[in-house]
C-alpha cells in the first residue's frame, strides 16, 4: 500500500473518532428548574393530646404486674410467708388459701387482699407486702435502635426519650449519619389495640417542643422506622461517583460535594441535571452556581442524576485511546510491505548480478574467439 493512502486513512479515522466524540445531545427547551422539597409534616397537636388526655388522670403508684417477684409478710405467721413471682395470668399460689390474682393492685390493696384471704383461717392477722424485683413495668423498643427489644423500668412510667435512650439510641445504619438521619427520623408509639401515634424525633431531640417527650405506660411499643432508602446519583466527571443518600432540603451542591467535586477534565458548563419523574433534563453552568444568586441552587429529589461531562481534553484522551490500536495495526502494515519492497529490491540486485557475471563470461569468451581467429589467419 503506497504511504499516502496509509497517511489518508489515519486522517479520516481520527476525524471520525473526534466528530462522534464532539456530538453533544441538544437539551429540551422551555424547562423549570427543580422546586425545593416540602420539609417533613409535624406532628398534630389535637392527635397528641387525643392520646395523652389520661395521663394526668392515671395514679403515680405502681401497681402489680406479671413477671413481678413480691415478699408475703404475715408477721408471727412464717408459714404463710415468701416470696411469690406473678404469672402470665397475674395470679399467685398463696399457702392455705391458694390461686390469688394481684395483677393490677397496688402494694397496700395487695397487703389488705391478702389479709382478708388469710383471714377466713386465722385471726388478728398483719401483713405486708413488699417488691423485690420490678419486672412488669417494661415496654418494647424496635426499629432502628441500637439495643432493640424490652426495656425495663422500676416505679416511674418512662417518657419517650429515656426509653430510646435505653435502647441506646439510634443506629445510623451504613449509608447516613446520625445528623443527616435526625430530619427524616420519626417514631410510632401503639398502645393497646387501637391507638397509635406518630412522633417527629427531630423537634423534640432539637429541644423546640418537648410536649413530644410523651410519658409511656406498661406494655407500649415504640417503633422507629429505618430511613426511606431516597438516593440521588452523582455521575461522570466527579472524584466518587454513585449514589448518596437524600437529605432533607439537599442542594445541588451538597451532592457535588459528597462526590468529592469535578475533576480536572470535566466540562463544568454543561452539567446536566436528570429529573426522570418529571421527564426534566436541566443543564448547569457550575460557574454560574457558584455566583450570589441562591436561586440556581436548587434543591435535589429522590432519584435525580447529576451528570458531569467529559471537557474537550478528555475527548482528545479518548480518540488517541481508540487511535492507538488503529495506528499499531498501520504500523504492521506498514513494516510488511516495506519488508517485502526490500526482498524485491533485494532480488532486482541478485539478477543484476546475474546478468553482469554472465556478461563478463560472454565478453571473456568473445577474446578467446577473437585471439584463436588471429591465431589462424597468421596473425600475432
Amino acid at each position: 500500500m503506497p504511504i499516502f493512502s496509509v497517511k489518508r486513512l489515519t486522517l479520516l479515522t481520527f476525524s471520525v473518532v473526534m466528530t462522534a466524540c464532539s456530538s453533544v445531545s441538544t437539551l429540551p427547551e422551555g424547562l423549570k428548574l427543580p422546586q425545593a422539597q416540602s420539609p417533613q409534616p409535624l406532628t398534630p397537636m389535637a392527635e397528641l393530646a387525643a392520646f395523652t388526655q389520661d395521663d394526668e388522670e392515671s395514679d403515680q403508684l405502681y401497681r402489680l404486674g406479671a413477671g413481678d417477684r413480691v415478699a408475703v409478710q404475715v408477721w408471727d405467721h412464717p408459714e404463710l410467708s415468701g416470696e411469690h413471682v406473678i404469672g402470665p395470668d397475674g395470679r399467685v399460689t398463696l399457702p392455705i388459701s391458694g390461686e390469688f390474682t394481684l395483677a393490677g393492685l397496688t402494694r397496700e390493696q395487695a397487703a389488705i387482699a391478702i389479709n382478708q384471704q388469710f383471714l377466713t383461717y386465722y385471726v388478728d392477722l398483719t401483713t405486708t407486702v413488699k417488691i423485690e424485683d420490678y419486672a412488669s413495668n417494661r415496654i418494647l423498643v424496635l426499629g432502628r435502635v441500637a439495643r432493640p427489644g424490652e426495656v425495663r423500668f422500676g416505679m416511674g412510667a418512662p417518657t419517650l426519650l429515656e426509653a430510646l435512650a435505653m435502647a441506646g439510641g439510634f443506629d445510623p445504619g451504613r449509608s447516613v449519619s446520625v445528623a443527616e438521619s435526625l430530619p427524616l427520623t420519626r417514631c410510632a408509639v401503639f398502645r393497646g389495640r387501637d391507638q397509635v401515634i406518630w412522633i417527629e424525633l427531630a423537634p423534640l431531640l432539637m429541644g423546640r417542643d418537648l410536649s413530644l417527650n410523651l410519658r409511656l405506660r406498661r406494655n407500649d411499643v415504640v417503633y422507629v422506622p429505618d430511613v426511606e432508602e431516597r438516593l440521588v446519583y452523582v455521575l461522570g466527571e466527579v472524584a466518587k461517583p454513585g449514589a448518596y443518600p437524600l437529605t432533607l432540603e439537599m442542594s445541588f451542591l451538597d451532592a457535588l460535594s459528597r462526590a468529592g467535586g469535578t475533576t480536572r477534565s470535566a466540562a463544568e458548563g454543561r452539567i446536566q441535571l436528570i429529573r426522570p419523574s418529571e421527564s426534566l433534563n436541566v443543564q448547569v453552568n457550575l460557574a454560574e452556581l457558584l455566583s450570589p444568586n441562591k436561586e440556581l441552587n436548587v434543591a435535589l429529589q429522590t432519584g435525580d442524576i447529576i451528570y458531569v461531562p467529559p471537557g474537550l481534553a478528555t475527548k482528545i484522551n479518548y480518540a488517541l485511546q481508540f487511535l492507538t490500536p488503529v495506528s499499531q495495526i498501520l504500523s504492521i502494515y506498514s513494516d510488511i510491505e516495506s519488508i517485502r519492497a526490500d526482498r524485491e529490491r533485494r532480488l532486482l540486485s541478485q539478477e543484476a548480478d546475474r546478468i553482469k557475471e554472465e556478461s563478463d563470461k560472454l565478453k571473456e569468451e568473445q577474446l578467446k574467439l577473437e585471439e584463436q581467429i588471429r591465431e589462424q589467419a597468421g596473425f600475432e
